[in-house]
């Protein structure tokens, strides 16, 4: 059994409009944990946001294309979406949807716009897959491999400097009882500012965790 993890760059940004319309340093999109394509046509979503869930609803609520919402108080951003899609949107959904691959979920949102999916598959269909993405989204191979145990999942769902970090602060001490390192210390070993190596730590651990809850 193999795997490969892509970043897909979406010419139009957000593919959903309302995300369009949200100022990313108020609602930061995070991740995508669930996703089902109705026979209307419409999808639903299970998102998690970071920021100001009160601009999201008022996005939401101003948006023609969301037809229905659920932003919880006390759900850590967690955001159900039901909305039209157009088309470019509702190929890609339906052929990540019905491909004989498994999608490992959540899918995540970087910075930059793009998306980052892992499948797990054969090697040929993780091939046609990643040919046929290409036809619809621009998609560039991040890594594949052997898909194994429990631990690689885990390891293929990091970048290579979030691993590096993560090996860094595990032997540093950094996650030991009393801790034995601090971010600083990381960051020293590390050669990378205390700001950036505090942002890598956080998405490591919100990625890995997540995953253990889900």
């Amino acid at each position: 059994m193999k795997y490969m993890t892509v970043l897909l760059d979406p010419d139009d940004g957000a593919l959903i409009s309302a995300f369009d319309l949200m100022n990313t340093d108020t609602v930061i999109r995070e991740y995508l944990h669930h996703f089902n394509v109705l026979t209307d046509g419409t999808v639903v979503l299970l998102y998690q946001l970071r920021g100001d869930l009160t601009h999201a609803r008022t996005i939401f609520d101003e948006n023609q294309d969301v037809l229905h919402y659920d932003v919880h108080e006390h759900g850590d951003g967690i955001v159900y979406l039901h909305c039209k899609l157009d088309e470019p949107l509702k190929l890609l959904l339906l052929r990540l949807q019905n491909v004989e691959v498994i999608i490992d979920m959540p899918i995540e949102f970087l910075p930059d716009g793009r998306l980052r999916i892992t499948f797990i598959g054969e090697t040929d269909r993780l091939r046609r897959l990643l040919d046929g993405t290409k036809e619809l989204v621009a998609t560039t191979l991040e890594r594949k491999g052997e898909y194994h145990s429990e631990s690689n999942r885990l390891r293929s769902l990091l970048t290579d400097r979030q691993r590096e970090i993560l090996i860094t602060a595990v032997e540093q001490g950094y996650y030991d009882v009393p801790r034995r390192a601090g971010i600083r210390d990381l960051a020293d070993e590390i050669g990378l500012s205390v700001a950036t190596v505090g942002e890598h730590l956080q998405k490591i651990e919100a990625r890995i965790l997540t995953q253990a809850v889900y």
